[in-house]
């Protein structure tokens, strides 16, 4: 039989540094006893580095605290599985540090559980959020009148209808991650890369009208291209195009068949420096076997840095204003 710990009654300053040597997944559910516990866990100043909500069959709230990392499950009864699952009712939570969910004593529905995690962790930043299939059961316009504050969305497996629909109400986004395109219509996805978004993320075949209609800062193609297509993109940019970009990663499958001359050819191009090179790897925060400077004609420096791993050539395209 486990014995009860009294922590609330311990002195004050007593119960803050129980506090502080706890989890926050732990402290959350802490925070959820009374007016005072949440009080006392919010004075620790506890600040979220980021709060990442899913939407699909279910709802996950993933907040990161420095290093520690912990999922709030909302879902519906397990006693009712057959049920509406309507989060602007109250709802159920569950994570790893219990084996069951809970509740506090005032029922909260997402609202007061978003509420409740940003203040107690203090956060005041935008969220970032995911739509996978099952998400289509939650109403655009509460999602829009709730998550007032989206900075960068993921989407994924949802109809190209439902697509334009989160992105219409979510205008103010600065990152995209599309996990699949989900338009039918080449045209239709074309109209996302000419967005002024700071950076986009795609994870689906692409052309090289893709890569040039690309207006971002941050540009991540997932899937990989051909040694042609990224000489024939290199080749327009030194001509001007993509005037916006910073930085473009690529790869290309079988690097074996793809030397440097091949990926470069009828390109100006200069090595780089291994002192300039290692400075250029640590500041970008990647690793590169090779690097070689390239200027546009209006003399804007690039670096193209590879990177061979398991046959696979992974490419970052740096642009230097």
């Amino acid at each position: 039989m486990e014995l009860a710990f009294p922590l609330f009654r311990l002195p004050e300053n007593v119960i803050v540094q129980v506090l502080q040597n706890m989890n926050p997944d732990r402290l959350l559910i802490i925070s959820l006893v009374s007016t005072k516990t949440k009080s006392l866990v919010t004075s620790l100043g506890l600040k979220a580095r980021n709060i990442y909500i899913a939407f699909y069959h279910e709802v996950s709230i993933n907040v990161n605290i420095e290093r520690f990392g912990w999922n709030l499950m909302l879902r519906n009864d397990p006693n009712d599985q057959n049920a509406e699952f309507d989060i602007t009712r109250p709802v159920s939570a569950s994570c790893l540090c219990l084996d069951k969910p809970f509740q506090p004593s005032t029922p909260f529905n997402f609202n007061d559980w978003l509420d409740h995690i940003l203040t107690v962790f203090c956060y005041t930043k935008p969220i970032d959020v995911e739509f996978e299939p099952g998400s289509e059961q939650f109403e655009m316009e509460w999602l829009k009148n709730t998550l007032k504050n989206v900075d960068f969305a993921t989407i994924g497996g949802v109809t190209g209808i439902r697509t334009k629909e989160i992105l219409k109400n979510f205008k103010d986004l600065n990152e995209l991650f599309l996990r699949n395109n989900p338009f039918e219509d080449s045209c239709e996805v074309q109209k996302l890369f000419i967005e002024n978004f700071k950076a986009i993320i795609f994870n689906d075949v692409y052309s090289l009208d893709d890569m040039l209609l690309a207006n971002s800062e941050i540009v991540n193609f997932r899937r990989p291209t051909t040694h042609k297509q990224f000489n024939r993109f290199v080749k327009h940019w030194i001509r001007g195009s993509n005037p916006r970009l910073q930085c473009m990663s690529h790869r290309i499958n079988n690097s074996d068949s793809v030397s440097r001359e091949v990926l470069l050819k009828g390109i100006n191009c200069f090595d780089v420096a291994e002192e300039e090179q290692q400075e250029i790897c640590q500041t970008h925060g990647i690793i590169s076997d090779d690097m070689v400077k390239i200027r546009r004609k209006d003399g804007t420096p690039a670096v193209i840095a590879t990177k061979d791993f398991e046959n696979i050539l992974h490419i970052r395209f740096l642009v230097f204003y």
